[in-house]
């Protein structure tokens, strides 16, 4: 009976095998999901940004008559609060866009750059559907 017992501890490598083929499987749907769900929430951050400006760009018109560059606006830093988009603003007496472009691994996210403008009007430089994107 002693003998028995022996034969069957611990594991054998079949047994180890499927558990690492289990574990590669689940990783390799795990990762690519909280990957999408990182690009998401940076994306947030610039679309926060971005609209933070516009609410700026305003004050700066009713005050001034006309649209401000970013260092008129006094942001001095164009870039998300974890460096993961660069925001530019193009203006003039009547009308602006400003447009967050994305860098390092956030280049990778499927919206691209992401931009607002004087009317409200939201747009992506992607393919995908702004809706999808704002």
């Amino acid at each position: 009976m002693t003998r028995l017992l022996a034969r069957h501890r611990g594991f054998s490598l079949i047994e180890l095998l499927a558990v690492l083929l289990i574990t590669a499987l689940l990783a390799s749907i795990a990762i690519p999901s909280y990957q999408k769900y990182i690009h998401r929430s940076y994306r947030t951050e610039a679309k926060d940004m971005l609209l933070r400006i516009a609410s700026a760009q305003e004050r700066y018109f009713s005050a001034q008559n006309r649209y401000g560059s970013l260092r008129e606006l006094g942001i001095t830093d164009a870039r998300t609060s974890h460096h993961h988009y660069e925001v530019d603003v193009e203006s003039d007496a009547s009308q602006f866009k400003a447009t967050a472009r994305p860098l390092g691994q956030q280049t990778k996210d499927r919206c691209g750059s992401l931009s607002l403008d004087h009317t409200g009007r939201r747009s992506s430089s992607a393919s995908q559907q702004t809706r999808d994107c704002w």
